[in-house]
């Protein structure tokens, strides 16, 4: 079919794209650079929608927006350069004022030409737009600095380009030096090491809390176990823990272990799910009471825990694809793949979107996926469709945690957390302790929110209604997980578990054998049982 015709309209874009991307993406690595890109888009839209403004396009490391008026789109481009700054990055913008027209979904006319050629001609850290701009602005309060006549590439004649210089008698910042931008950078690195790390993390702590109030059918009893005998020199895959006595009661040893993993162990519906594997991993499930592998399920390349989870009979796996017919062939969609415990059986449900830096989690009478761009889509389990979706704007789409009657997001890179009333559809932001997560609410009023700063080696407590928090309690060792059960919380914390009472705060510590480092932890509430998953080694520091 031939495309419908464009519909102009007159329009403000700004091009922003980041200065030195490549270089940075071949020194950090793919795997972080793929992080970072997904803080910088985040910060980005962030500040488009605070301006006003909406986003069009994201190709790689530039974001395209446009802008009904002229100076919230100059004000935009500022705030972007000064709040990446804080991730280790420089950009470079530009604007331009014409007409644009819509053609199947992409924005397009000579408008966005221009401004793709303009930002091209921009340092870091600076502002570049056309003539068309500066005089639209004129009262404003932004300054500019005359740049000249320039030839565009693919653009006939010549333009005058001017730079911004000032914003209501403030300067622009400055551009990163080497030494600012590389302490930035590690800054970011050692808070959300990797970050990949911290989502396992928040979706073992999520699911802690959730597997209390639900009740999900056990696997096939009986079922014959996939593993072997284990051989006397088998490493110590599992401890587990007497929650009753806060002691060690059983040790299993197999070649199954989940090293290089931390927050890969979870408790649900009567079984025991550990992430095993690192290139292609899988999701093995055990024995409640013995640890013993009684199924496996591969997961694929670059698996996730952020893209598992359980409930409601089954475990769901999330992963993104494309429309391949139609009208929106080649869009991309979301695909849920929920297992059932019982018979094995897998179904799909497909839907527009993506989350491949996105989250999904169960709790609140639902399973709910944060997308990229930071709409929360809430899917009935029973019918396995689609009801609701909310747009929360949220900075960081990494890390949901359904509990307590909200959805509460984390946006650990401005240490804040957004609780999302789906009820309402509103939002309210919390800052919380530098380098915190929620990790779960307490079990003995179901109310009061606990926060884990592994760096700090902190629990703290929270008031979900304020967002009051109390004074932070020291833990020893070096916290990598905690759930709350059995009155208490629990942190792995490498070479020892520490138990907190919830009532007394008494700490209670349990040293873990040689050769163990507790880098996860879950817990089971009807056997009173506290498992601890070896990770072998610390978490990497990059």
């Amino acid at each position: 079919m031939p495309s419908s015709p464009a519909r102009r309209r007159l329009t403000t874009v700004l091009f922003v794209d980041i200065v030195g991307s490549t270089a940075l993406a071949s020194r950090i690595g793919d795997r972080r650079w793929r992080d970072l890109l997904s803080l910088f888009h985040r910060l980005v839209r962030t500040e488009v929608r605070r301006h006003d403004g909406r986003e069009q396009d994201t190709a790689g490391d530039g974001v395209l927006a446009t802008f009904s008026e002229p100076a919230r789109a100059v004000e935009a481009a500022a705030a972007i350069i000064g709040a990446v700054h804080e991730l280790g990055l420089d950009v470079r913008a530009g604007l331009h004022t014409g007409e644009v027209g819509t053609i199947d979904g992409k924005l397009q006319g000579i408008a966005v030409n221009i401004g793709a050629r303009v930002v091209s001609l921009a340092g870091p850290a600076e502002i570049m737009t056309t003539g068309t701009v500066k005089d639209l602005v004129v009262g404003s309060g932004i300054a500019f600095e005359e740049r000249g006549p320039k030839e565009l590439k693919g653009v006939e004649g010549t333009w005058q380009v001017f730079s911004v210089r000032e914003l209501n008698g403030r300067p622009l910042p400055a551009p990163l030096l080497p030494e600012d931008a590389s302490a930035h950078l590690d800054r970011l690195a050692l808070a959300h090491r990797p970050l990949y790390r911290r989502r396992s993390v928040l979706a073992a702590a999520a699911l802690a809390v959730v597997v209390a109030a639900i009740s999900v059918p056990l696997l096939a009893a009986g079922g014959k176990s996939h593993a072997k005998a284990a051989k006397p020199s088998a490493p110590i895959s599992l401890v587990r823990i007497d929650g009753r006595h806060a002691r060690i009661a059983a040790l299993v040893r197999d070649h199954v272990t989940g090293g290089g993993h931390w927050g890969n162990l979870w408790a649900a519906g009567g079984n025991l799910w550990q992430l095993v594997g690192q290139d292609h991993g899988r999701l093995v499930g055990r024995n409640i009471g013995t640890g013993r592998v009684v199924r496996s399920l591969p997961l694929g390349v670059d698996a996730c825990t952020c893209h598992v989870a359980f409930g409601f009979g089954s475990v769901w796996l999330l992963s993104d694809t494309v429309y391949f017919k139609g009208p929106l062939a080649g869009l991309p969609r979301i695909r849920l793949s929920p297992i059932d415990e019982l018979s094995g059986r897998r179904h799909t449900i497909l839907f527009p979107g993506s989350a491949s830096l996105g989250t999904m989690a169960v709790g609140n009478g639902a399973l709910w996926v944060l997308e990229n761009d930071g709409t929360l889509v809430r899917i009935d389990p029973t019918t396995n469709s689609v009801t609701t979706k909310y747009e929360t704007q949220a900075i960081e789409t990494h890390m949901l945690i359904p509990l307590a009657g909200y959805e509460w997001i984390c946006e650990c890179i401005v240490n804040k957390v957004l609780r999302y009333d789906a009820g309402d559809r509103r939002g309210k932001t919390f800052s919380i302790p530098e380098q915190a997560e929620i990790v779960g609410v307490d079990s003995t009023d179901g109310k009061t929110l606990w926060l884990l700063d592994e760096q700090g080696a902190t629990l703290t407590q929270m008031d979900p209604s304020t967002g009051k928090t109390d004074v932070p309690l020291g833990l020893g060792g070096e916290p990598q997980q905690a759930v709350v059960a059995l009155g208490a919380v629990w942190a792995a914390a490498g070479h020892i578990v520490q138990r907190v009472d919830l009532l007394t705060k008494q700490r209670t510590t349990i040293a873990m054998p040689a050769g163990v480092y507790a880098g996860s932890v879950a817990a089971d509430q009807k056997t009173a049982t506290i498992w601890v998953g070896n990770s072998f080694t610390r978490p990497p520091r990059f």
